[in-house]
């Protein structure tokens, strides 16, 4: 709207310099003003923005794909119910349901499986159990159920399997051993039988046909893992162009792809490749995905935060649905990274918004001159009344550019308060995802380096927290009597009791909650909450009330 109001000014000012000498100058000054400011204000376009607008086209469909989705899982459904279907024929729809959920609803996946190891049972079938169960242990694999995944490895024997099988269990064994060893490489355990990845490949390659997929993406990551990055993007390139772009394996192998681009440092094929696997994910109603979270973090730019963290909120809500913990504990290992760069973004966009209010006092100040001058003329004497007339009637039109500008910049403070409250709403999600990452972490590592992840949970809470609210201890700290007042020691951010109504003013305010988050007893928390609204000036009643809107004028 501002570069729209620009021609308008410009013609004023040409009307301007007919006049006198001095409105010359003073026009002069007007445009360079202008001119350098809307010149700052340009966006810049990116060689992928093209890419990503067509992601969003595709993302403004989910629902008509997930739909679609759910009316064909229904339809199969109806098959169980059919009149005389056999005992084999029931495990054959529940087989193709399984294919269905797989990508789609974990839970729903894994209860189609044991429908057909019920079914093998009942008819007597080895086979068929065998083949339950090899989907079972991939599948648990894949969502990071490790140990689940291995109870189902021990049940199997292989000398029962045909060849057929055999594949089936080299292949789930190379990728539980992969991703067992990729998951806790970071920690002091270590996954035994990993060096048997190599040999578990070989037999896959012997068995199979070479132009197969599972073939051929194996040979494709055995590049990946030996760095022969431009030999793996040739020939991943020829295996993707064979692919249906509906299909899930292009959506895996043009992830693939991106990953390998990004090891060759070129960001924008990457990119590229990445919005290809997503569109495929999106398209497909597959909600255990990766791609959409891959170039979340790799938008990095001011101006790109809003949308990688609508694209990190996307992934997390399909994690969420899906329900594996696996793609659930690693986008929370980005959120905090994410959660900075939302911040930054903000904080350029509030530079941008204080130029526009620059701008507009320039301009104000500008118009003010230009209608003294005009009043001056009008004074002088009436031959140049008709003059005068016309000049009123020009700013009252940009008087009313202002007050459009100024509704603009109304609605852009309205907007940054709705980022405010997505900010805290995704801050309490992010604590508690980390606080059950702690929990399930705890099992596996020694007590000490336990209560040092504890600290550093702590700490991080702490700044991410004032970073939002730089002033909460002080303002806290003015609602209760100075004998009350919390006084922080050195090198502390928070201690407990301000945490516990740094959680509240987030939105956390049952005891249960809070206990569980900062690892203390109910009846602790409670103690310190009635503690600290012993000590409040005035309105103890509402005193949590009061607390929740501190930084709220900001």
């Amino acid at each position: 709207m501002l570069v729209s109001n620009l021609t308008n000014i410009i013609n004023f000012v040409k009307f301007a310099v007919d006049i006198s000498p001095i409105m010359k100058r003073l026009s002069v000054i007007s445009l360079s003003v202008i001119l350098l400011c809307v010149s700052c204000s340009t966006e810049v376009t990116r060689p992928y923005t093209s890419y990503l607008d067509r992601l969003d086209e595709t993302i403004a469909r989910a629902d008509e794909y997930v739909n679609s989705k759910e009316q064909r899982i229904s339809s199969i459904e109806n098959m169980l119910h059919s009149r005389g279907v056999t005992p084999f024929q029931q495990y054959q729809i529940y087989g193709r349901l399984y294919a269905e959920y797989l990508p789609f609803q974990f839970d729903k996946a894994k209860q189609m499986l044991e429908h057909q190891e019920r079914l093998a049972e009942d008819m007597n079938s080895l086979e068929l159990k065998n083949d339950a169960l090899l989907e079972k242990a991939m599948m648990l694999t894949m969502a990071g159920f490790f140990h689940e995944a291995e109870f189902v490895f021990e049940k199997l024997d292989t000398t029962t399997f045909d060849t057929r099988q055999m594949v089936s269990w080299y292949n789930a064994r190379q990728k539980y051993l992969h991703d067992y060893h990729e998951y806790v490489k970071t920690s002091s355990f270590t996954v035994s039988d990993v060096d048997k990845i190599t040999e578990y490949q070989d037999r896959i390659l012997e068995i199979t046909p070479e132009d197969s997929y599972l073939n051929r993406h194996i040979r494709i990551l055995r590049m990946i893992e030996g760095r022969e990055y431009e030999k793996a993007y040739q020939e991943n390139l020829r295996f993707i162009k064979s692919l249906d772009e509906d299909e899930h394996q292009y959506a895996v192998q043009t992830y693939w792809q991106g990953f390998i681009c990004e090891n060759l440092d070129r960001s924008d094929e990457t990119i590229k490749w990445w919005v290809e696997s997503a569109i495929c994910d999106i398209r497909g109603a597959i909600k255990d995905n990766a791609s959409l979270c891959s170039i979340a973090i790799k938008l990095t730019s001011p101006d790109e935060t809003d949308r990688a963290f609508r694209y990190i909120r996307i992934s997390l809500a399909d994690a969420i649905y899906y329900n594996a913990k696996l793609r659930k504990v690693q986008i929370a290992s980005t959120m905090p990274w994410i959660m900075t760069e939302y911040i930054s973004g903000k904080e350029a966009q509030n530079m941008e918004r204080n130029r526009y209010l620059m701008l507009t006092t320039i301009i104000s100040i500008l118009l003010l001159l230009i209608c003294v001058y005009t009043v001056s003329l009008y004074v002088k004497g009436r031959k140049v009344a008709r003059v005068i007339e016309r000049k009123n009637g020009q700013l009252a039109e940009y008087t009313q550019s202002i007050i459009e500008v100024e509704d603009s910049l109304r609605k852009t403070n309205l907007d940054l308060v709705e980022a405010n409250a997505a900010k805290e709403e995704y801050l309490g999600l992010f604590l508690s995802m980390c606080s059950g990452y702690l929990d399930k972490l705890k099992k596996n590592i020694s007590r000490d380096l336990y209560e040092a992840e504890l600290k550093n949970f702590y700490k991080t809470f702490d700044t991410s927290f004032l970073q939002l609210y730089p002033t909460f201890v002080e303002e806290f700290n003015a609602l209760l009597k100075e004998e009350g007042r919390i006084v922080l020691k050195d090198g502390e951010l928070l201690n407990t009791e301000l945490r516990i109504f740094a959680l509240i003013k987030l939105g956390i305010t049952q005891s249960s909650h809070i206990a569980s988050l900062l690892r203390y007893s109910v009846n602790t928390i409670y103690n310190y909450r009635a503690q600290v609204k012993n000590a409040v000036l005035e309105d103890r009643e509402n005193f949590e009330e009061t607390v929740k809107k501190i930084g709220s004028r900001r």
